[in-house]
């Protein structure tokens, strides 16, 4: 073999062939730190990319928790259940938008009526403290007069006490006698003096129940003001001692 030495002394063999070492492989053959993925590798991940950015896309559904219910156990409800009853003598809601104004003057003040009956149409209304309408009915007034008005007597009034059916306290009286024509209840009513406040007693004339239903809503008493029998129950129950009552 031919060996030539050159001026360092270091010797070359042209003849032999140089040994080669097992090569990396195409795809790997960089730096640890820069190798690249191969394509099976390079598919797999992007299908996982995809896969996380379509579920992330997606809104996660919450399972839902539903409780077995045993029809047998439930009761069969009617309609009529959640209808609420409401009295035929009762004002509806436009009406009860027309309520007259409750306030009246007593002794140089101006205060409120807890009921006020108008005579022209034969309704009467109740008011909270602060004279608020709150529900109205239709009542029966006194027969009109020759002047073709009522004759049940307009004025201050006020409830002086609350009497129950049969009225045996007022004995000697036309209720005590009649029990039957005045209903379950009555409310007392006395006269108030506007100039002064002073109580000038009764006249006679009271709110009171029926004993005749067709007659409300009509000229038909002596003087009183007559209700429904329900609606008066309710109305002695809604109503305090000392209450104002304007009848105009």
């Amino acid at each position: 073999m031919l060996s030539i030495t050159n001026a360092t002394n270091n010797s070359v063999n042209f003849g032999a062939k140089k040994p080669v070492s097992n090569p990396e492989p195409q795809e790997t053959r960089t730096s640890n730190n820069n190798r690249l993925p191969n394509k099976a590798i390079l598919s797999t991940m992007a299908m996982l990319m995809y896969l996380n950015a379509a579920q992330a896309e997606t809104p996660q559904k919450k399972a839902i928790f539903v409780p077995e219910v045993n029809i047998e156990t439930v009761e069969d409800i009617s309609n009529d259940d959640f209808e609420q009853e409401i009295n035929p003598t009762q004002l509806l809601f436009d009406e009860l938008a027309k309520a007259p104004d409750p306030t009246i003057k007593v002794a140089g003040k101006n205060v409120k009526a807890g009921i006020v009956v108008d005579l022209s149409e034969n309704k009467l209304y109740r008011y909270n403290s602060d004279g608020v309408v709150q529900d109205g009915y239709h009542v029966a007034s006194g027969i009109l007069g020759k002047n073709g008005k009522s004759i049940t007597h307009t004025g201050i009034r006020k409830v002086d006490h609350i009497e129950t059916y049969p009225y045996s306290s007022a004995k000697g009286s036309k209720r005590a006698r009649s029990p039957k024509a005045f209903g379950p209840k009555i409310l007392y009513l006395t006269i108030v003096d506007p100039q002064t406040g002073a109580n000038r007693g009764s006249n006679g004339e009271f709110i009171h129940g029926n004993n005749d239903a067709s007659s409300i809503g009509t000229y038909a008493s002596h003087g009183c003001i007559r209700m429904d029998n329900e609606v008066i129950k309710k109305l002695a129950a809604e109503t305090k001692t000392g209450t104002y009552v304007l009848i105009k």
